[in-house]
């Protein structure tokens, strides 16, 4: 696939869809990326689904050990060893301020065979879930956590619909509620209404910037949008540009 050059520097993709019309918006939606904190989504709804499917339950603990501990993002790092954290709370954790410590916990309680699994049964064949955060002797080994636009917008999109078995309707909304609760705005929401509800969940390694969500505004219908940028000169003009598409999505959608 022809990689497509961003005004950041480096590699962009958009996939957007009005979730009314089914009318997209695409700029090399298939394109492969790191996934960075974005592969956070997948795991989440992992999680519910192992849930659902009786495996787990969301008030079971888990204790940190220092093996889990990673830098990064997160508060958990901060905390003792030996720590009692729910399912439920790693899950928040993990989602609202992107805590790493608590995404590996989760890696491990649910399994890597189990999310590989669940993703498959969905034709998620591009979002990759092969390692904890990092890991680097198993990125260097080439297992690495690898997303594209096109099928993340999907995880949102059937999260809205609640079509995402073995998630019944009431875990897609708790889900989206997570979300909805994300504490870093300032790529996908940063130029949106303060009235429009947003679920979303951004990303970013060293040479890579993203984010992606379900967007519901007060007046026009709901859609799902991703965009990725990576190998880019310079991070603050990579964040600008996804926050520029993010409103030149909207004000498409919704006619403004």
């Amino acid at each position: 696939m022809r990689r497509q050059k961003s005004a950041a520097g480096g590699r962009y993709s958009l996939a957007a869809r009005n979730l009314e019309s089914g009318e997209e918006v695409l700029v090399a939606p298939g394109e492969v990326f790191p996934a960075a904190s974005v592969i956070k989504v997948p795991l989440l709804t992992g999680l519910f689904a192992a849930r659902d499917e009786g495996r787990l339950d969301l008030g079971d603990e888990a204790v940190m050990q220092a093996s889990d501990v990673v830098g990064g993002s997160g508060v958990l790092q901060e905390m003792h060893v030996g720590l009692r954290v729910t399912l439920r709370d790693l899950a928040h954790l993990m989602i609202v301020v992107s805590d790493n410590t608590a995404t590996n916990m989760l890696i491990d309680r649910i399994g890597l065979e189990y999310i590989e699994a669940f993703l498959a049964r969905h034709s998620l064949t591009e979002t990759k879930l092969q390692r904890r955060l990092f890991d680097l002797e198993a990125r260097k080994k080439g297992r690495d956590n690898l997303i594209t636009a096109q099928e993340i917008v999907r995880v949102y999109e059937m999260l809205h619909r609640a079509d995402f078995a073995p998630l019944v309707p009431e875990s897609c909304r708790e889900c989206l509620d997570i979300l909805e609760r994300q504490q870093h705005s300032e790529k996908l929401p940063r130029d949106l209404p303060k009235t429009a509800r947003i679920a979303s969940k951004p990303g970013g390694l060293d040479d890579v910037s993203h984010d992606s969500g379900l967007i519901v505004p007060r007046e026009g219908p709901p859609y799902v949008i991703a965009v990725f940028t990576a190998d880019f000169a310079i991070r603050a003009r990579a964040d600008e540009a996804i926050a520029r598409t993010s409103k030149l999505v909207y004000d498409y959608f919704t006619g403004g």
